[in-house]
């Protein structure tokens, strides 16, 4: 069918969309119409159109009233459904691809296929990538096809995104270095320049990059030749040829612009900045750039633009420009993260709000680094309104100071200089010039806080290291300073360092402790980006000490050996005094940094560093010796006790850290900052020893303190907020668990700067609660967020990230997905076994956590096999009396239970309870569940009498330490209730039912899977009450909430079909039973196997509905079946198997 021409064909649109609607697959099925930008595969299915207004539609109206009607259609439209819309007609076609929907649908499609396929990199398949191709290469035909400089530039930046993801693909490659000609083309034409040939352009785009690929190879060389421990001159003179090279090569670059755009119009000269000016720059630095002219007016300008324009396009087509740094505003839409492109040799982005882009046309908003020598200077005092730059741009000024000559004029760099020094000598307030503020005052406070090494920071404890940000760029701004403050005009900061000493500014011991340091950390910078071949930060202290052998793993992160950790540890030793003598330097006491040499052996330094490199051993073994050396030192014994805690030695820990209080209080008074520190550890020990009241004493007194000397806001308050949430946590007060973590998190997440792993931590914790109060997404959405934040700080092998594992793998086993919960509770036990041994804490916390899956999954002897690993590591560790040990006891007795084996359940559980009422005497939330398990076994013996004694024991406990409205004492008027159910009061278990549900609910509410449970007791029972009506409606509700909690494969669900179907049999509805049952029995099939106590009762209970309907041959198959898994299972002597025996004997009546 043609559409027919003029406005007609607009109505012609309008109805064949809406009349499309209804049939969006016709042509989807004609596969050949698609074209590759159709081919995504997306299950887009054509929206609906209620929310569009066509008030406006009129059949005599305007071809534009028209137009803007069908793009409002148009938007509304998923991006598959526009491609096919494409393919009908010609003026289909250019409306959507001439409109901005274009932009948006592309850019959409980019991010669900990134969302869909993360990480997509990793294991991309090539279908994959084709998508991700089409979408940036589509982009790029968008921005090529805007014409204007900057989108030409980000034309070019996407097209050599797209080389990267199709390296080889030779195809591919030569018709996207097409499309890069053509914006090279457009942009000559643009900048009104002489036209290039495609060959010169060719040859131009391959001689670049490979001259710069040349001269890493020799620098990678001569990095081989120096070895692992070269000099500082040796680092020193490196650096210098490295500066040279790369002044070089962008004299190169430069050149063929100019060459491009013809001579300049004026003098000028080109000037580095930041690493290239200190010669520190590496072959994958940013290039930072600016351009003195003599003469400031609109030609110049113009003519300086047009080349940076040109040069920087050069830069990109290296194909090291990640897209980020090209400002793409539909990239920025969607927060698309470039992890494909090696991040090198490219002008210094947009970068983080407030910093300075020190390139020629600047942030684009405020300045521009084309100015006349004194108008560039002018930019670290005041602009024309009088107004401090620094206040406006905080980072630029300082980033002007160090600046080094690069192409051209070379007295317009000197006049520069010169007229810096003059505008650093003005007066910034009485007394005080304007060089004392920038170098004293100016982001002081700011810069201590990034670069604080953090030692005191335990939960940085084997976090990855960023070679630049934690070894390099503390050193460098603080000589920054020292040099600016001294008039040292020396650019090279080893030649500051020896001038500072000169000076008297630093003593000959320091300048040579910050020679080694700056020559480390310089060293290790470029062999970490040599490794890489890119600017990647990440260095590992983990991989090579504990054995994680992972190719990829090295890919990203440079793995540090021990002679590396050992230069950090001799970095920290410089590092920690200079910070403090700086400290004080900068707050007057300039004598504390003439007079330190820069060196701290101290026992307790080396501790501390030993912890930051994941060294428990080694920190032990420093702070015994501290401990040693000075008995009254609260400090070491504080230490030793943190570092016995995280080994599970609780007494240990416990020990020294009441040593460490006892001394303390002679030592200080009771609001001194120390006393806080002792009271949260001890206050953490008894968290851990389940002693709870003293847990909340302790860390309240630690709060009290905080709040009273740094404010109720500051971030040192978090830990105790922190501590505290947990603890309430695990009494059930998840109100005020939720309230005191939440307020941890928003002090966090109000703070900038390095404390990423507090937010984490807060993440973790919430998840946690939001498990308990039931809401498993939300659970699971806060520890992956958890997991991510870990995952980046600290990689793939660490504690934490072990842990984040551990609590989502609980967090899957609750939502019923058992075999995502293995996985994460197998990754976390690789981990914790190659970080700790098999003898830890966490180790056998998964043990723990796998068994509990192992029993839900119904691989009981497996279950045993996990549990008693954890109990025997726990054991060795603790000893008897422990809770971990009790817990043990009480997992395997569950086990047993289920096994059918009531006599060894008995004896696990007494056990428990023998070492619980040893550590907490008999009112104890443990003590009260172990009741609740004694309880049940007597419930599956039969001896109902001594059940509803324990349980009513347990209800006591609970009812004296929570009151009525808590979930423990709810789950025990459930048992209650089914024990008063099987013992035939069924008035009686409905009220204590009853009772249970109404207490969820108030916890609760509505949408919880405990009062799915509520339900679901209260159903059986009204069941059995004969009140079958009512049984439905309870047993519907059960489903109802489950199904919306869950998908339809949980096995809750499957329980609620099983209920359902057993009251339809009653009934006498057996064609409805079969039917919830056969659905229960597909759920627990695709869930456990064949092989599983649950399959084998749904087996049982179809068998006797086939029975009920007569079918014999049926019903003898299915229970045969029940019997065949449950026989090997349990044995003759189990009660299920009883039952099905008899089933079976019916048959025969």
């Amino acid at each position: 069918m043609k559409p027919p021409r003029g406005w007609n064909f607009f109505v012609f649109l309008f109805v064949s969309i809406v009349l499309y609607q209804d049939a969006p697959s016709k042509l989807a099925k004609k596969d050949e119409f698609m074209s590759s930008e159709i081919s995504l595969g997306y299950p887009y299915i054509f929206p609906t159109f209620e929310q569009i207004e066509d008030k406006a539609l009129n059949h005599t109206g305007t071809r534009a009233v028209c137009e803007e009607i069908a793009s409002r259609i148009f938007k509304e439209l998923e991006l598959l459904d526009l491609c096919q819309a494409k393919l009908v007609c010609k003026e289909w076609k250019q409306l959507i691809e001439n409109n901005v929907l274009a932009e948006d649908v592309y850019s959409r499609a980019l991010k669900h296929i990134i969302q869909k396929n993360h990480p997509i990199h990793e294991a991309a398949d090539k279908k994959k990538l084709v998508q991700e191709d089409c979408c940036i290469e589509k982009l790029g035909d968008i921005y090529l096809g805007k014409g204007t400089a900057e989108t030409f530039l980000q034309a070019a930046g996407l097209y050599n995104y797209a080389l990267q993801l199709f390296s080889e693909d030779r195809d591919r490659q030569e018709v996207l270095k097409e499309k890069l000609s053509a914006v090279h083309q457009s942009l000559i034409h643009l900048c009104q320049s002489k036209t290039l040939d495609s060959y010169s352009m060719s040859k131009q785009f391959i001689a670049n990059r490979q001259a710069l690929k040349e001269f890493r190879e020799q620098i990678e060389k001569k990095i081989q030749v120096l070895g692992s421990n070269p000099s500082s001159e040796e680092v020193r003179n490196l650096y210098k040829e490295i500066a040279q090279g790369m002044k070089h090569f962008f004299k190169t670059l430069v050149e063929q612009s100019i060459d491009t755009l013809g001579p300049a119009p004026c003098e000028y000269a080109m000037i580095g900045f930041g690493s290239l000016a200190r010669e520190e720059m590496t072959p994958y630095s940013d290039l930072e750039f600016g351009i003195l002219m003599q003469t400031d007016n609109s030609e110049n300008r113009d003519y300086f633009k047009r080349l940076t324009t040109l040069i920087h396009l050069k830069v990109i087509n290296l194909g090291e420009t990640i897209l980020p740094a090209l400002n793409i505003p539909c990239l920025k839409a969607i927060d698309f993260f470039d992890d494909i492109t090696p991040r090198g040799f490219a002008f210094d982005g947009a970068g983080v709000e407030g910093k300075g882009c020190k390139i020629p046309l600047g942030n684009g908003k405020t300045f521009e680094l084309i100015q006349t020598p004194g108008k560039m200077a002018q930019y670290i005092a005041k602009d024309e309104e009088g107004q401090w730059w620094h206040n406006k741009e905080p980072h630029l000024p300082m980033e002007l100071l160090t600046f080094t000559h690069l192409i051209g004029n070379p007295v317009l760099t000197r006049q520069y200089g010169e007229e810096l020094q003059e505008k650093l000598d003005i007066t910034y307030r009485e007394g005080f010039n304007l060089r004392q503020h920038l170098a004293k005052k100016h982001l002081v406070k700011a810069d201590m806080e990034a670069f604080d090494p953090r030692m005191d920071d335990l939960g940085r404890q084997g976090m990855l290291f960023k070679v630049k940000n934690d070894f390099y760029r503390f050193p460098h701004l603080a000589l920054d300073r020292l040099a600016l403050l001294k008039e040292v005009e020396a650019s090279n900061t080893f030649t500051r360092i020896e001038q500072l000493n000169r000076l008297g500014i630093i003593a000959a011991g320091a300048a040579d402790k910050l020679n080694d340091w700056m020559s480390i950390a310089l060293f290790m910078r470029l062999k970490t980006y040599s490794h890489h071949q890119a600017q990647k930060e990440m260095m590992n202290p983990l991989i090579k000490p504990f054995g994680f052998d992972d190719p990829n793993l090295t890919k990203k992160q440079f793995a540090l050996d021990p002679e590396a950790m050992e230069k950090i540890k001799k970095i920290y030793r410089i590092f920690i005094p200079f910070y403090q003598v700086m400290q004080e330097f900068l707050a007057g006491h300039e004598d504390k940094l003439k007079s330190s040499h820069l060196d701290d052996n101290s026992l307790q330094i080396q501790g501390n560093i030993a912890l930051r490199l994941f060294q428990y051993p080694e920190a032990e073994n420093f702070f015994i010796l501290a401990r040693k050396l000075n008995p009254k030192d609260p400090y070491a014994l504080v230490m030793l006790g943190t570092i016995y805690s995280a080994q599970g030695n609780l007494n240990k820990a416990a020990k020294c850290v009441k040593e460490a209080l006892a001394i303390s209080l002679k030592l200080f008074d009771e609001n001194h900052p120390a006393m806080a520190a002792i009271y949260n550890n001890l206050g953490t020990i008894y968290h851990m020893r389940g002693k709870l009241e003293k847990a909340i004493e302790y860390i309240n007194k630690a709060l009290t303190i905080e709040i009273r000397l740094l404010g109720k806001d500051h971030p040192r308050v978090t830990v105790g907020y922190n501590n505290l949430g947990m603890i309430y946590k695990e009494q059930g007060n998840l109100k005020k668990a939720d309230e005191l973590v939440n307020k941890a998190l928003t002090i966090e997440l109000g703070r900038p700067g390095e404390n990423l792993h507090k937010v984490a931590r807060c993440y973790n914790n919430l998840g946690l609660i939001y498990q308990e109060q039931g809401n498993l997404k939300k659970a699971a959405e806060l520890v992956n967020q958890a997991l991510n934040i870990d995952l980046k700080l600290f990689s793939e092998h660490h504690s934490r990230v072990a842990k984040d594992y551990n609590n989502l793998g609980l967090i899957y086993q609750e939502q019923g997905n058992l075999e995502k919960a293995a996985d994460c509770v197998n990754q976390a036990l690789a981990i914790g076994r190659k970080l700790f041994g098999e003898n830890h804490p966490q180790v056998a916390s998964c043990y723990n956590n796998l068994g509990t899956i192992y029993q839900e999954q119904g691989k009981l002897a497996k279950a045993i096999e996990c549990i008693d690993q954890a109990l025997t590591i726990n054991l060795e560790l603790f000893g008897k009396n422990h809770p971990d040990v009790a817990s043990g006891y009480n997992n395997l007795g569950t086990i047993y239970i289920e096994q059918g084996n009531l006599g060894k359940a008995a004896e696990s559980v007494n056990q428990s309870l023998l070492i619980l009422l040893a550590l907490f005497g008999e009112i104890h939330s443990k003590v009260a569940s172990c009741y609740n398990i004694r309880g049940m076994i007597y419930q599956h013996q039969g001896c109902l009498t001594k059940a509803a004694k324990y349980v009513n024991k347990a209800l006591i406990i609970g009812l004296y330490l929570f009151g009525e409205n808590h979930p423990e004492v709810a789950s025990y008027y459930s048992n209650l209730g089914q024990i008063n159910q099987d013992q035939g009061n069924l008035e009686i278990a409905a009220e204590l039912a009853s009772k249970a549900l109404n207490i969820k609910l108030m916890l609760f509410g509505k949408n919880h899977s405990q009062v799915a449970i509520g339900y679901n007791n209260l159903g059986t029972i009204y069941q059995e009450l004969g009140h079958l009506a009512r049984a439905t409606e309870y047993a519907e509700k059960a489903l109802d909430i489950n199904y919306r909690l869950f998908d339809e494969n949980h096995s809750r669900v499957a329980t609620n079909y099983i209920n359902l179907g057993m009251i339809y049999k009653e009934q006498g509805n057996l064609e409805k039973a079969a039917e919830y049952t056969n659905k229960a029995l597909i759920i627990d099939l695709n869930l456990f196997g064949e092989n599983h106590p649950q399959v084998a009762m749904d087996y049982n209970n179809l068998g006797t509905i086939y029975h009920a309907q007569n079918n014999l041959g049926k019903a003898y198959e299915y229970i045969s079946k029940a019997l065949e898994i449950a026989y090997p299972l349990y044995g003759k002597n189990h009660k299920m198997v009883i039952d099905f025996y008899k089933n079976l004997q019916a048959l025969m009546l």
